[in-house]
């Protein structure tokens, strides 16, 4: 009895396990992994994965830097290029000027391309999930 019992036990997590790991399908996640200050300027690493079953050719944003008392202090465009489906790339932009500890967060303000094989995709904006590991918001 206790035997099948934990057989059943390891049977129900192996088909619960895989589900509650697995990233969104038909997904772009974009992460503010870090946020140096390099020389005048805040230097930001993103990770980009395409978790689309197809591949991007391009993938431009624009972002808005806020200070910390709230105030727009600066814009970037950002072009993250083209990305293989399931490849994940990192970038690193230098925006604004000054020390990263000026930025409270970054605003995804745009997409500014959002290209596939067969054109424009429609409402990439669904298709992106931003999260931050960075002291600096990354929001929508």
């Amino acid at each position: 009895m206790k035997r099948h019992l934990i057989s059943s036990l390891f049977l129900a997590a192996s088909l619960v396990a895989p589900a509650a790991f697995a990233q969104s399908p038909d997904a772009i996640t974009i992460q503010l992994n870090t946020a140096e200050t390099a020389g005048d300027a805040c230097r930001l690493t993103f990770v980009i994965r395409n978790q689309m079953s197809s591949p991007v050719d391009a993938l431009g944003l624009d972002l808005v830097m806020f200070d910390q008392s709230e105030g727009v202090s600066g814009y970037a465009a950002v072009d993250f290029g083209a990305m293989p489906s399931g490849k994940t790339v990192v970038r690193q932009y230098d925006v604004g000027t000054g020390a990263c500890s000026d930025i409270s967060r970054v605003l995804l303000n745009e997409v500014r391309a959002c290209q596939v094989a067969s054109g424009p995709l429609p409402d990439c904006l669904s298709k992106l999930q931003i999260t931050s590991r960075s002291e600096i918001d990354f929001i929508l």
